[in-house]
């Protein structure tokens, strides 16, 4: 009788022990089953190498199966073992293969996984095979108390808990919709109505009661006890307490269903606002603020009053988004081609984003732009969509998309605000082109942009098009000195020379034994070589096409770009282009602002490839008391740039201080140089600029001192009224140690405004308020107070200063001089909008009255009270004026106390904390605030007020029906509030995971799903990922900090500077050598991932000096070989396809 194999039923519960074969069989057997193992294996990579609609109609076939045989129950063992014993009857003995106790196919072992799944962020969906899921929770490996808590689960997360006991109650109807609310209902209690009896006998009384308890009397009468014990006792006669009982007797329980009638509903208010904004909606459905108002309510509606503060869930947000859908779909039919129309575009992507896969929602933009091309606000964003892709992004594509935008605005109808888009496409273009590794073409654009805007030769005629870039494009073939080169004097000029070429010998060699290695360090070489466009004539080992920038790389998007209205735009996207802080003035505040807080744009730390965790933190240690770092040490700055803080010392922000410390060093990919030399020939094609002649004077007093003051004195040659400029010299005397020939330069210079015009000398309070504030900084009250008696005769004699040690004395004369020349110099600033001028006079208004009031600090800020009271009353046409100084009043005030809390101990703390609080509520993300705002309230060990203010300004303010807008939060209120955890000690309860929750929040959380989110644009933020990276490099977790690598890849596919990460700070040698207590656990990235990752650098044609993709293959291939010669790994030949295959194929 032939021995048949038993079958082996499809449960966990019942495994019959396995007949064992005789001793001599045993290895024979084993072999069976190692070629039925790699049986299956060649089966499985088959299946990856076949056609992808063969695989769906075949993975759905198994999935059809597997639900019938999910259907089978306990009681059909029987039947089916009889049916499986007629089968296995039916097929020849020979391929019967019997079972063993060494092997068994219900699970297999992989130690190494698959490194894919944390490149692409999920596991390939075909190399699943077949499971069922047993142990009812349980979870292989981990202790029988450890399950999968399935009511806490979230889309794909797995949340493994302790079991613990739960009622009955609570185990049934996990998946139901009520599951995460309370089954009792909180108690609500309001307060009880008091008669007017009650209210007069209250009156009557000569104290106030703290609870409104009624008489005696009226208590006995109703029964109730006299004492708490005896109404509680336990030998009471009216048995044990009932909860209700227990209610203070100025409050009354809700009924449900009490007097009032009906039953209380606490969502009735939320309800009756949904319902007027319907109302609204039907009055006037053409206003799209109504529309927007309606839609964003409702995730108030669906939270209710019991979870307004709560966040809600994966399937609540998934049913939010669905909702908010139909609306939009419904407002876009009803509001027909109304001017706002866009803004309910792009909520509509925006919902959709959380619906649609990648491909529907390409699909959608496609349409979306199409039918509503007019609307730059809709490419704008479709840019952020194109350059965020990572599965679609390249980067000549990306480069056709902002081309196509610039074109689209180019043709549209002449508005206010088209220069400004047009300026900010190109500044997105170049930047773009910067960060994905064509820093030459990117800096050849600037040049021919200037050049077209300043150095026109006036022979050519601007409505001649054509004849003007044909004349352009054939100066720049000629290759004489451009816009910023050494001895360029612009393309009108005929003595431009060209330059002599240049020959580049490179100091690093690649080396194949460390391939990685010696690539970083050549690349790194190239990169900064590669910072300026060469000339033909310029001699190289590499023959790399990209060096020179020739005509064709240029006449596509300078047509777009150079005709523009205004060159003010220009310069302020060339400074933000080099990454320096903006010139602000109140025509281009709302510009300049938005630009310093724009994700895509502010990447200051990617300019240094060694910046670390410890250079953008002053003090990032244990020991160190919060209180101790300074509040103007924060780098990423967001408030007005003016004077003081162009040339800020020590104890005062600094402007200039970040920008200095990462592009002065020589492997930063901005050139210095080049930005100096550039800057100057702005202030030479702009000889009245006073404001941009001093900030190219601080730009260069940051790179180099001796130069800065030798180009200071021949800008006063050309311009010798520019106060301005007399100020910013006597400042670099004043930082150079020099007191004596910066107070010679201040006094000549006020001595000479006596002969300029009113409203030339009128400025001259920037001068008096400079000078001011260095003598109080060093507590030299008495030749401060020297200088105030000095101002109405607008001239000071060094002789008359008295001693440093006298007290500061004014007599009634001179304080009334002082005071009505004051009042006078105050309506002629107003009169010419002048608005630094305004805030200078405030403050010496201010140090006047803090000095003759004993340095009362509430006297003094009264002049900042009634300097920001008179702006306040300014007609409406002059908003902008008004905002802007109003802005740099509370700048002004903040300087002021901050200099009185660390020189006097006579001050409120909440006074400060109040003043201002006041500030971050007008400014919310204005840096100077809130960084004053954190060092005050960190003195006093309270740190909660630092969160709560850091929650509010960092949460996106949904529309209003005002402005119709969505206010995306500036990056740099997330870099502020990291900071402020990183800083935070532990005692405040700043932990690693604070820290991360802070990032998360920055970048946008992983469980709200936002994959496809085009708002949320802080996660392109380069620096901020960078920022993460390095985080967690420097406490030690190698593993996740190549988790948050591979998010930032995905993220941001087109920056090269961030894949370089993986090289310079995530090789495994690297991390070996830097992270020594961390390597042991976790290992940085070896050959394969960093092959992988300089693959994606190829895919996305980002920007490679030094091709090794040969190199890598070839060292690929002997590795495997290697491998292969060791019997490691084992490699399976695949199968042959299939007719039907073949067909498909």
């Amino acid at each position: 009788m032939s021995q048949e194999r038993k079958p082996i039923p499809k449960f966990a519960s019942f495994k019959p022990p396995p007949a064992p074969p005789p001793a001599p069989d045993r290895p024979s057997e084993r072999r069976t089953h190692d070629s039925e193992r790699c049986e299956r294996s060649r089966h499985h990579e088959k299946r990856h190498s076949r056609h992808r609609s063969h695989r769906e109609r075949s993975r759905s076939h198994e999935h059809r199966r597997e639900r019938r045989e999910g259907r089978s129950s306990r009681e059909d063992v029987k039947p089916r073992a009889l049916e499986l014993r007629r089968e296995h009857r039916s097929t020849p003995t020979s391929t019967v293969k019997q079972p063993t106790e060494d092997a068994s196919d219900l699970y297999t072992i992989d130690r190494k996984g698959d490194r894919y799944n944390i490149i692409y962020g999920t596991i390939h969906r075909y190399s699943v095979p077949r499971y069922h899921r047993v142990g009812q929770g349980s979870v292989l490996g981990l202790p029988p108390n450890y399950k999968i808590d399935r009511d806490t689960v979230e889309g794909d997360a797995i949340v493994v808990s302790p079991s613990t006991w739960r009622p009955d109650a609570s185990r049934t109807g996990t998946k139901s919709v009520l599951s995460g609310m309370s089954k009792e209902r909180p108690r609500l209690l309001r307060v009880r109505p008091t008669s007017l009896l009650e209210s007069a006998a209250d009156a009557s009384k000569d104290y106030l009661p703290l609870d409104d308890r009624r008489s005696r009397k009226r208590r006995k009468l109703l029964g109730d006890s006299d004492s708490d014990n005896e109404k509680h006792a336990y030998r009471s006669i009216l048995g044990k307490a009932k909860p209700d009982e227990d209610i203070p007797s100025d409050l009354e329980a809700v009924s449900d269903s009490g007097d009032e009638g009906g039953r209380y509903d606490p969502d009735e208010e939320i309800k009756q606002r949904n319902v007027e904004l319907s109302r609204n909606i039907e009055q006037t459905p053409n206003d799209v603020g109504s529309w927007l108002q309606l839609i964003d309510y409702q995730e108030t509606l669906l939270k209710g009053a019991e979870r307004e503060s709560s966040r809600l869930t994966y399937a609540e947000r998934k049913s939010l988004a669905d909702i908010k859908l139909s609306l939009y779909d419904k407002a876009l039919k009803r509001v027909g081609a109304a001017p706002s129309r866009d803004r309910l575009i792009l909520g509509r992507l925006e919902e959709g984003a959380q619906l649609w896969d990648t491909k529907k929602l390409a699909s959608q933009w496609q349409a979306i732009l199409k039918a509503n091309s007019q609307f730059i606000s809709l490419w704008v964003k479709y840019l952020d969509f194109r350059q965020t892709h990572f599965l679609d992004f390249t980067y000549e594509g990306c480069l056709s998309t902002f081309v196509e935008c610039l074109k689209l605005n180019r043709s549209a109808p002449d508005h206010p605000q088209k220069a400004q888009i047009q300026v900010y496409l190109f500044l997105r273009l170049t930047s773009f082109i910067r960060e994905s590794g064509f820093t030459e073409h990117a800096i050849g654009l600037w040049q021919s942009i200037f050049e077209l805007a300043f150095y026109k030769p006036d022979s050519l005629d601007v409505n001649d098009e054509e004849r003007l870039m044909s004349a352009f494009l054939e100066f720049w073939e000629s290759e004489r000195a451009r816009f910023g080169d050494i001895g360029a004097k612009g393309w009108r000029s005929e003595s431009n020379t060209v330059p002599s070429p240049k020959v580049f010998t490179p100091q690093f060699q690649l080396d194949l034994r460390a391939a990685f290695a010696s690539w970083v360090v050549c690349e790194r070489e190239r990169i900064v070589e590669a910072r300026l466009p060469a000339r033909s004539l310029d001699e190289s080992d590499l023959d790399d096409p990209y060096r020179v920038i020739i005509a064709s790389d240029l006449k596509e998007i300078l047509p777009l770009v150079w005709n523009m209205y205004s060159t003010q735009e220009l310069i302020d996207g060339f400074l933000c282009f080099c990454h320096l802080p903006p010139l602000m003035s109140s025509n281009n505040l709302e510009t300049t602002s938005k630009w310093s807080g724009d994700s895509f744009l502010r990447n200051d730390l990617m300019s240094s490839p060694d910046t670390t965790l410890k250079n953008w933190i002053p003090a990032i240690r244990s020991d160190t008391e919060r209180s101790s770092v300074s509040p103007v040490t924060f780098h990423h700055q967001n408030f007005i740039h003016s004077g003081d803080t162009l040339f800020a010392g020590e104890k005062w922000f600094s402007s200039l201080k970040a920008w200095q410390q990462t592009t002065l060093e020589s492997r930063s990919d901005i050139d210095p140089d080049w930005v100096r030399r550039s800057l100057r020939s702005l202030v030479e094609a702009s000889p009245g600029d006073e404001q941009l002649a001093e900030y190219a004077v601080a730009v260069e007093f940051a790179c180099n001192s001796k130069e800065a003051k030798k180009y200071a004195k021949s800008l006063l040659k050309k311009r010798p009224s520019s106060l301005r400029l007399y100020n910013a010299y006597a400042l670099m005397e004043r930082r150079s140690g020099n007191q004596a020939a910066a107070d010679h330069v201040w006094a000549t210079s006020l001595s000479m405004s006596k002969t300029f015009s009113e409203s030339s000398s009128v400025e001259s309070v920037y001068l008096w308020r400079t000078w001011i504030w260095e003598l109080l900084e060093e507590r030299n009250l008495a030749h401060a107070s020297h200088l105030l008696i000095s101002m109405p005769h607008h001239s000071v004699d060094l002789k008359d200063f008295p001693e440093t040690s006298d007290r500061p004395v004014f007599s009634p004369t001179s304080l009334l001089k002082i005071q009505s020349y004051l009042a006078e110099t105050q309506e002629i600033i107003l009169a010419n909008r002048k608005s630094h001028a305004f805030a200078a006079w405030s403050d010496c208004y201010a140090i006047l009255l803090y000095l003759t009031h004993s340095q009362d600090l509430v006297k003094a800020l009264e002049a900042y009270d009634e300097a920001i009271s008179r702006v306040g009353t300014l007609p409406a046409q002059d908003r902008l004026f008004q905002s802007f100084a109003t802005e740099l009043l509370h700048q002004a005030r903040a300087r002021f106390l901050y200099y009185h809390v660390r020189t006097s101990s006579m001050y409120k703390p909440t006074h400060i904390r109040s003043l201002l609080a006041d500030s971050i509520q007008s400014f919310p993300h204005n840096t100077m605030f809130l960084c004053l705002f954190t060092w005050n309230e960190s003195r006093f060990r309270i740190e909660e007020r630092v969160r709560d203010t850091i929650r509010d300004i960092t949460e996106t303010k949904r529309h209003s029906a005002e402005t119709l807008t969505m206010t995306q939060v500036p990056v740099t209120s997330h870099f502020f509030s990291i900071y402020t955890e990183l800083l935070r000690p532990e005692y405040a309860g700043s932990t690693l995971h604070s820290v991360r929750a802070a990032f998360e929040k920055a970048i946008g959380e992983q469980s709200t799903d936002a994959t496809n989110t085009i708002m949320s644009t802080t996660r392109s933020s380069l620096s901020l990922w960078k920022l993460y990276i390095l985080f967690e490099l420097w406490r030690g977790n190698i593993a996740r900090a190549k988790d948050v690598f591979y998010r930032a890849m995905r993220a941001c596919p087109w920056s090269k500077e961030l894949l370089m990460l993986a090289f310079t700070h995530l090789r495994a040698d690297v991390v070996r050598e830097r992270h020594p207590a961390a390597s042991g656990r976790d290992e940085g990235m070896g050959f394969d991932e960093l092959r992988h990752v300089y693959n994606v650098l190829v895919e996305k044609e980002l920007r490679i000096h030094i091709d090794i993709e040969e190199e890598l293959e070839e060292m690929a291939s002997k590795m495997t070989h290697k491998s292969a010669a060791l019997g490691m790994p084992i490699t399976m030949p695949e199968d042959a396809l299939s007719e039907d295959e073949q067909m498909q194929e």
